[in-house]
């Protein structure tokens, strides 16, 4: 795995914001991490970045214990973008952005579209 999140717990004021997540990504995969305000979308993108200590878990990179290393030392880049990746386009059309950059057709763009909006509820 390029990326495996094991375990990962954060508290915040005694409440986990973080509960034992689970994230393994291979190579070349492309992942869309979804949720309500408050789920903890932003504090596992940050953990894997370094940039928020785990309370237990472990973050994994390129099957190197990242887990207590310093974000500068990570090769981890992190950048939140305003509501959605362009906001000239509908959602599907930001999700089939990866799929049209990696040369799928457009039947196929569509397809894989409604599967992951499907799978997320939208």
């Amino acid at each position: 795995m390029l990326l495996s999140v094991e375990d990962a717990t954060v508290r915040f004021d005694g409440r986990a914001v973080l509960d034992t997540v689970g994230l393994d990504v291979a190579e070349h995969e492309i992942v869309c991490v979804l949720g309500p305000s408050g789920s903890g979308k932003s504090t596992l993108l940050r953990a894997v970045a370094g940039l928020q200590p785990l309370d237990s878990g472990r973050v994994w990179l390129d099957g190197r214990d990242q887990t207590g290393v310093p974000a500068h030392r990570r090769g981890v880049g992190l950048m939140f973008q305003d509501h959605q990746l362009f906001p000239q386009r509908d959602v599907g059309g930001n999700v089939a952005f990866g799929l049209r950059m990696h040369g799928a057709g457009r039947a196929e763009q569509a397809a894989r579209v409604g599967e992951l909006l499907e799978l997320v509820g939208l």
